[in-house]
């Protein structure tokens, strides 16, 4: 006789039973997508500014990617359920001599980074002391390398839970990262395609600068569409208890959010339309429509994809005894 499985709703996702509890959910999923895509917004920001092309455009990404960080920031706040205690966890290892304890601590203090970077540049655009071009410089740089940590922390973070060996994948930073500078690429490109970059700039220089991030948004998807593969074949080959998961994920319940909002609607229409959109003009009649589908695509494929790796880590059954199983980042990161 097949047994029948009594359901409940964990969040914006698909049913899962209930014998499977999901400690991370939805709200994580959507702190690990805001931060990458505040993350990647502010880094492209900051590389443009760095390279004298600035306006409208790059300080709206710059603006907009700081309060993406605060959103990200308020989704972990929420999922701890002890906002009264959430600074705390930078200095768990305080007693032991150490600032941050895990990947978490650490995390905390990345997203506060960026946080503190954006404080900082929306003060420069009134404090006319903070305008030095080596202060400026000197931020983007932090934004940039921040930016970076950020985005990828949560891997290690996974990597480092006990008892989920879908997580133990070496590959998870490149995933990570690939998707969220597709994500800042996107929204950066909507930007440049619908604000002006500065007063009296010629035509030909926002061409190139939409150009320009059309090719990013473009490299970036590719690198996605490859991480996925290396990512499902370390998973594969990973040990016997990740085969559960990452069937669920390719066959059975979370195999339409895969196939469906992730690689159709994440990966190959936004493909596609960079593709068609290298060969118009990119302050023409296609672009005006092909940008926001490129964008709207790119946010639902993202936000999907960081909420099945987060929930179909939790579809394994423990084997009795349990199998011994060995993390693929190596004994320092597990």
């Amino acid at each position: 006789m097949s047994q029948t499985w009594p359901v409940s709703w964990s969040g914006w996702g698909p049913y899962m039973p209930p014998d499977f509890e999901m400690i991370w959910g939805w709200r994580i999923a959507a702190a690990v997508f805001f931060t990458a895509l505040g993350a990647m917004s502010m880094l492209l920001a900051a590389f443009y500014e760095m390279r004298k092309i600035k306006g409208l455009a790059t300080k709206y990404g710059m603006l907009a990617g700081w309060v993406f960080i605060i959103i990200a920031l308020a989704f972990f706040v929420i999922d701890l359920g002890r906002p009264d205690r959430a600074g705390n966890i930078i200095f768990i290892g305080w007693p032991n001599g150490r600032l941050a304890q895990s990947w978490m601590d650490w995390g905390v203090m990345f997203l506060g980074g960026m946080f503190l970077w954006g404080l900082i540049y929306l003060a420069s655009q009134f404090v006319k002391a903070f305008q030095r071009p080596i202060l400026m410089s000197a931020l983007y740089f932090l934004i940039i390398i921040t930016a970076v940590l950020s985005t990828v922390y949560t891997a290690f973070l996974f990597s480092a839970a006990g008892g989920k060996s879908y997580w133990w994948n070496g590959s998870l930073p490149l995933l990570w990262l690939s998707s969220g500078l597709g994500y800042g690429a996107a929204f950066m490109l909507l930007l440049a395609r619908f604000v002006k970059l500065e007063r009296g700039s010629d035509l030909a220089k926002l061409r190139h600068f939409i150009h320009e991030l059309s090719w990013i948004d473009l490299l970036a998807v590719i690198f996605e569409a490859f991480a996925w593969i290396i990512f499902l074949s370390v998973a594969y080959a990973n040990h016997m208890e990740t085969r559960i998961p990452l069937t669920q994920l390719l066959f059975v319940n979370y195999a339409p959010y895969f196939w469906g909002f992730v690689v159709t609607l994440g990966i190959a229409i936004p493909l596609l339309l960079e593709i068609a959109l290298m060969r118009t003009d990119p302050l023409g009649k296609f672009a005006a429509y092909a940008v926001p589908i490129i964008f709207l695509a790119v946010m639902i494929g993202g936000y999907t994809l960081r909420y099945i790796v987060v929930a179909t880590a939790y579809y394994y059954s423990p084997f009795t005894p349990l199998t011994e199983a060995v993390s693929q980042w190596g004994p320092w990161w597990s």
